[in-house]
């Protein structure tokens, strides 16, 4: 009784909050979204082209000439080359992406949402703003998942031929050729922004210093992962753009005055929003 209480209070929001959930919408896109990222992570052998599709080169193996830009455009060229191994060893950068972009980040940008709240909140606004930001990120990783397979780029260390030659990597993954865009970028974005976002629309003091934050977040997350030699500039550019995309609407779509509604027939889910 207690629990289904304080359930109760934090999904309900009061008259002078500046976003509400609609609890069966909020949990069914969620769910959609989570879905749409684990499933195909766990069945990527399965599930991802057996070849990557934008390859620059002979399949899972480097262009002749360890190092050759050949057809690669010029601004992926001059970042790979400048950020490769700067500061960090690759598998290092690589290690610590993981931890920054699947741990702290998102830690950081839930106490950011949680306590970050307006000064007409009531009580639960920090729950549900958290929830708003899980919720954004589970939409952003899932549209990233589709892309990936869609694309099928082949990452950078495979191209400038520092996979097996290396030993750090290994090119015979199928997880070797879907660069394009880059999940870590586009999930450390979302989460950031839309800790942001509604902080912003919560009317409170912090949301200034929450959008550094944030763009601290994806900063630091895309130089990461250019660093480790797992994407290319573009890749965490998309990446942004996809997560800063989901960041923004989603806290949109629970403002006050907003209708969120969800639509489910077989496999497809419509999310819409009116303003």
């Amino acid at each position: 009784m207690i629990a289904f209480v304080l359930l109760a209070s934090i999904l309900d929001a009061g008259p002078s909050d500046k976003l509400a959930l609609e609890p069966a919408a909020d949990f069914a896109i969620a769910g959609v979204g989570l879905a749409g990222f684990v499933i195909p992570e766990l069945l990527m052998g399965e599930l991802a082209p057996a070849h990557c599709l934008v390859c620059n080169g002979p399949d899972n193996s480097g262009l002749p000439g360890t190092g050759s830009r050949g057809s690669l455009n010029s601004v992926d060229a001059w970042f790979h080359d400048q950020l490769t191994g700067w500061l960090l060893p690759r598998q290092t950068a690589d290690t610590v992406s993981n931890v920054w972009a699947f741990a702290l980040v998102p830690l950081g940008a839930l106490l950011g949402a949680g306590f970050a709240t307006g000064p007409q909140a009531s009580e639960g606004a920090g729950a549900r703003a958290g929830a708003i930001v899980l919720e954004s990120a589970a939409v952003s990783a899932s549209l990233i998942q589709g892309i990936k397979f869609f694309v099928a780029r082949k990452r950078p260390f495979v191209r400038y031929g520092d996979g097996d030659t290396s030993g750090t990597y290994d090119v015979g993954d199928r997880d070797s050729h879907v660069s394009f865009p880059s999940g870590h970028t586009a999930l450390a974005t979302a989460l950031g922004v839309s800790m942001a976002m509604t902080a912003t629309l919560e009317e409170s003091p912090a949301a200034p210093w929450l959008w550094g934050a944030a763009a601290t977040m994806s900063v630091t997350t895309a130089s990461l992962r250019m660093i480790a030699e797992k994407h290319y500039f573009t890749d965490v550019l998309s990446g942004a753009l996809v997560g800063a995309a989901c960041g923004v609407a989603f806290p949109l779509l629970h403002r006050r005055g907003s209708a969120l509604s969800v639509a489910a027939q077989g496999p497809a889910v419509a999310v819409s929003g009116l303003f």
